[in-house]
């Protein structure tokens, strides 16, 4: 039996992707085409590990798709003077909205701060096990862990030493502005964090089949589907850090489909498409809200109990993968993943929902990635048992929408047995 397989790959993103339900990232995602090992004739199980490190090149996109700061993609810039707006009369924060002219002073200065840091995706382990029912039956458990950091993180105050609304804002807000924000909004900390952890673990089932072909270019269809389920074993979002993003669905469980084909021309070239579509159920728990429309997502001083319906996350593969010699092949491939709108549903008479959706951080994300990938598979039809597959890949993003992606390289090896 002849074999111009794939085997392992790179998932990347989305990053996310709705990372509140996906992150805006293009992390090595539990599951994802590209990472299908080779399967021969008599083999049953599968191990596969791949490690991913990203090169410290991030690219990081507003909502126009420019290119921005990583700490931009929401905002340009933050506010602190509509940080102290929305809140009741005879509060302390109340008080210094008054103090400061925070409702008619926004003069698109004041107030205002410059915000830069490097928000990096360093490493991304994945781990996945696949269990062969049947010649075209298969279950899996994939597991991934990451780390990821935001460093150099820095707030530059705009506001000027003019009016006397300016020296308001530096006395009650701009001076000792980390400690005034520690102190109103009960623990949010304006600093650099770095966290290591587990994603998301997802069990999967799906089914494959070889259909060949009697015609000139035409010599194999391969069609397949696949369905499962995310489980809430990742890491949380922090609400107290700046950007911290959950490295999975943040407590929620999701549901996951797929499916696609693969055309093999000439025997010589795979070349197909894939389509992955995932649900997040919705979650409660205490999240940070804006409470006024002109807030800004990193100076949200409010923790209330909110439910979250997460977007739809649609994720879109292309590839063409022509053998180089036996058992080696190289692979090039797009890969697209969008997220809709989140949507809260705050759980408090005494905040706006309508308000709350207004956060940038729930808007609609995408990532796009050019995946290159050079395949080895050692296995022979009499020789099938403990022959390693190898992949070496390259992942390099060039567009996207409120996301952030880092340049990245790696290896990854499946014993079958």
């Amino acid at each position: 039996m002849k074999i111009y397989k794939k085997i392992a790959v790179i998932t990347c993103v989305l990053l996310s992707e709705h990372l509140q339900g996906l992150a805006p990232l293009n992390l090595l995602r539990p599951y994802d085409v590209n990472t299908t090992p080779c399967k021969w004739s008599d083999q049953r199980f599968q191990w596969s590990g791949i490690m991913l490190l990203g090169s410290g090149k991030s690219q990081a996109f507003d909502l126009d798709g420019n290119k921005v700061n990583d700490t931009q993609v929401w905002t340009n810039d933050q506010n602190g003077l509509a940080m102290v707006k929305g809140y009741a009369a005879g509060t302390e924060i109340d008080a210094i909205a008054q103090a400061t002219n925070a409702i008619n002073g926004d003069d698109g200065v004041r107030g205002h701060f410059k915000v830069a840091g490097d928000f990096k995706i360093h490493l991304s382990i994945l781990a996945s096990v696949r269990f062969y029912v049947t010649n075209n039956w298969w279950v899996q458990a994939s597991l991934p862990f990451y780390k990821v950091d935001l460093k150099n993180l820095t707030f530059v105050d705009q506001t000027k030493s003019i009016t006397a609304d300016d020296l308001a804002v530096k006395a009650q807000i701009t001076d000792n502005f980390a400690a005034n924000v520690a102190r109103l909004g009960n623990g949010l900390h304006l600093e650099s964090w770095g966290k290591t952890g587990p994603g998301d673990l997802v069990l999967m089932a799906g089914w494959s089949n070889k259909y060949y072909q009697r015609k000139p270019w035409i010599k194999r269809v391969d069609p397949s589907i696949r369905f499962g389920l995310a489980l809430p074993t990742g890491v949380k979002k922090d609400e107290d850090k700046v950007m911290f993003m959950p490295f999975g669905n943040d407590g929620a469980s999701a549901l996951i489909v797929g499916g696609g084909l693969t055309i093999n021309y000439v025997n010589r070239i795979d070349a197909g498409f894939d389509v992955e579509l995932m649900h997040v159920f919705s979650g409660t728990k205490l999240r940070r809200i804006k409470v006024d429309n002109d807030q800004t997502d990193f100076l949200l001083l409010t923790k209330t109990e909110t439910q979250k319906d997460p977007g739809f996350t649609q994720k879109f593969t292309i590839f063409v993968e022509p053998t180089i010699g036996y058992g080696v092949s190289a692979r090039f491939a797009y890969q697209h993943l969008r997220k809709g709108d989140d949507h809260l549903y705050v759980i408090s008479n005494a905040y706006s929902s309508t308000i709350a959706n207004t956060a940038q951080s729930l808007k609609e994300f995408t990532t796009h990635n050019i995946i290159a990938q050079l395949k080895f598979d050692l296995a022979r039809e009499d020789a099938q048992f403990n022959r390693p597959q190898f992949t070496a890949f390259f992942v390099q993003p060039f567009n996207g929408r409120r996301s952030i992606q880092t340049q990245q390289f790696g290896l990854g090896m499946t014993l079958s047995f």
